[in-house]
């Protein structure tokens, strides 16, 4: 099953047009803070899934 957040319009806007951005950046839904997967990104490791949390606000952004 999928889990879905909503989030206001304004949370994702970014300064970077998206046809400018390098694929395999992520971006934090909550405060927009974008960096590449082995960026600044905060990574905690579970048994074989990994976390990563955004370095601005803690939001959980990718869980694998």
């Amino acid at each position: 099953m999928t889990h879905t957040e909503t989030h206001p319009v304004d949370a994702t806007r970014t300064e970077r047009c998206p046809q400018n951005r390098p694929k395999g950046v992520l971006f934090c839904p909550t405060c927009g803070h974008e960096s590449p997967v082995g960026g600044d990104w905060h990574v905690d490791w579970r048994g074989d899934t990994r976390s990563l949390t955004c370095p601005e606000c803690r939001t959980l952004v990718s869980d694998r």
